[in-house]
């Protein structure tokens, strides 16, 4: 089910780990190389992947030697934000930095000053804010096609932590470039305008989600954002990989770690998903879509689900049945004597 999840870029950064990379050419025929004593040399296809041959060593901070040397156009931006429609031979010429993060590395560092803005294009990340007692409140989750540092142009410092999830490649945009290019390309200037209203959405949604009473509605809500982003991407409707923890969710969706589990075996049980770890398949789209709405948390297996007969229902049923075997007996010792 990983493989649903993956890029291309991210299997071909995988082979690349084990020293048998893809070389090759994009389909637009963007050729991005670096080098910075250890070789590296990639290509950039079409849609902003990157395929190559990697060699070389990873510094204490995450990032690999060359590969922070490697370059994309505003072409490629502008396809990562779906706005393909607007690439030119000027969208062509105008390059950024890329850097690749190991997972666990920081993008940004919360209340750092606001310098640049940092296109995904593989990779998840969560974004982090400490409080002056140092609880840590996880704020969302970026991967492919979002903006890190969107929250620095509000008073000049970033908001929080961005910390890869996973192995992922970033593009780094200072503002002033960016405000530079988009009077040669005024795409641009279209392409921060909607980084920012999806930010926004992205808030919105995070409330709605908060704005459910019961955990497992809340659970709900989040699963369904996630697929809906995915398929966004262009990947299944119905299995994903969860990449982050179910501490991370559980901070995200301001409930206890040990609630995150249980909402979602109670999601299994009621016949909507299939839980295998980090892999969640959505087995009954409609009916988790009509639970999401319920506004208080069910005390009972609601209707819509295609569980049948659930686990908990037998247990419950077992339970029952033991208790009723336990009163016999017992009435039956107290007969006999």
């Amino acid at each position: 089910m990983d493989s649903l999840n993956k890029t291309p870029a991210q299997r071909s950064e995988a082979a690349g780990h084990n020293g048998h990379g893809t070389d090759g050419h994009g389909a637009n025929g963007h050729t991005v190389s670096g080098e910075a004593g250890h070789g590296v040399t990639l290509h950039l296809n079409g849609n902003g992947h990157l395929n190559g041959h990697v060699n070389g060593h990873v510094n204490g901070n995450g990032l690999g030697h060359g590969l922070a040397q490697a370059r994309c156009t505003a072409t490629d931006l502008l396809r990562w934000m779906g706005m393909a429609h607007e690439v030119s031979p000027r969208s062509d010429a105008i390059v950024f930095p890329m850097r690749r993060l190991r997972t666990g590395s920081l993008v940004v560092h919360e209340g750092a000053p606001f310098e640049s803005l940092y296109f995904i294009s593989t990779g998840t990340f969560k974004s982090v804010h400490t409080d002056p007692d140092g609880y840590e409140l996880v704020q969302g989750f970026l991967g492919r096609g979002d903006v890190i540092g969107l929250d620095g142009l509000c008073d000049g410092s970033y908001g929080g932590d961005a910390v890869a999830l996973e192995d992922a490649t970033v593009a780094i945009v200072t503002f002033r470039e960016l405000l530079n290019a988009a009077r040669t390309v005024p795409a641009l200037e279209q392409l921060l305008f909607l980084a920012s209203g999806r930010e926004i959405r992205r808030k919105n949604q995070t409330l709605e989600v908060m704005a459910a009473v019961g955990a497992e509605v809340r659970l709900a809500r989040f699963l369904l954002q996630l697929i809906d982003r995915q398929v966004e991407q262009g990947y299944s409707s119905r299995c994903m990989l969860l990449r982050m923890s179910r501490r991370d969710i559980a901070s995200h969706l301001g409930i206890a770690h040990e609630t995150v589990s249980r909402s979602l075996t109670a999601l299994a049980d009621w016949g909507y998903i299939e839980v295998r770890h980090r892999e969640i398949e959505i087995l009954d789209h409609d009916g988790l879509d009509r639970f999401k709405r319920v506004t208080r948390g069910p005390t009972e297996r609601p209707p819509g689900g295609r569980g049948g007969a659930s686990r908990r229902a037998r247990a419950q049923e077992l339970a029952r049945s033991r208790g009723a075997s336990e009163a016999a007996s017992s009435a039956a010792s107290s007969a006999a004597v």
